[in-house]
């Protein structure tokens, strides 16, 4: 069984929150600011556009936080919620936690323009991991261990949250693709690895591959 000591948590650390809203489970995120081992959590109480997301005592939540290359899953229930002079809520202490696998080997279709700084072209990515990409472009991008300064926008569900993401990106691989159809002009195909993501994009990368592994789109080295 998974203890909390596993998850390894600190202090500042990022985690999804996810409340019933009817029919709907809507997801926000929220920050540890403090825990009682055995007794309760303390974590800021989530926002949106400006303003606190309602939430009361007594509400059953269920909180997700990515550590290392697992995802961890727990249950608790709001104790208390303070508003003033500081927003945070007093949760209790998680007692079954599931734990998932998320290697970085796993990647996941997609299909998201991408824009290249200095580039005169885009082009779209059409899978990702957590540290790395691939490309699609009209034209070479770069040589093999080039860099590139890439942005690109995806949804986080299910709350259809736009997210926009901007890192450094050095190429891996670089091959050229079949035509497809005769007389059609090449493209190629870039594999490329995220160098620098700040933690809070990086917990939404690892979201969307996490959603994405969920509705069945992994793909295999």
């Amino acid at each position: 069984m998974t203890s909390f000591d596993d998850i390894k948590l600190q202090v500042g650390t990022r985690l999804q929150i996810m409340l019933k809203r009817g029919a709907r489970q809507v997801i926000y995120y929220t920050t540890l600011i403090g825990y009682v081992s055995g007794e309760y959590l303390l974590m800021k109480i989530p926002f949106e556009h400006g303003l606190s997301v309602p939430i009361l005592a007594g509400e059953h939540v269920t909180l997700r936080v990515f550590s290392g290359m697992n995802v961890f899953t727990f249950v608790c229930t709001l104790e208390s919620v303070y508003l003033s002079p500081r927003f945070y809520m007093h949760l209790t202490f998680p007692v079954e936690i599931q734990a998932t696998a998320l290697r970085k080997a796993v990647r996941v279709r997609v299909d998201l323009p991408v824009q290249i700084k200095g580039a005169t072209q885009g082009g779209s990515i059409t899978d990702i991991s957590v540290d790395g990409a691939q490309i699609t472009a009209d034209s070479a991008l770069g040589e093999v261990d080039a860099k590139l300064a890439l942005s690109f926008t995806f949804q986080i569900k299910p709350t259809n949250q736009d997210v926009r993401l901007e890192t450094s990106a050095t190429i891996r691989s670089l091959r050229e693709l079949p035509a497809a159809k005769k007389g059609a002009p090449a493209r190629f195909s870039h594999g490329v690895s995220f160098d620098d993501i700040d933690p809070t994009n990086q917990v939404m990368l690892q979201n969307l591959v996490y959603e994405s592994l969920l509705g069945g789109q992994s793909k295999s080295e």
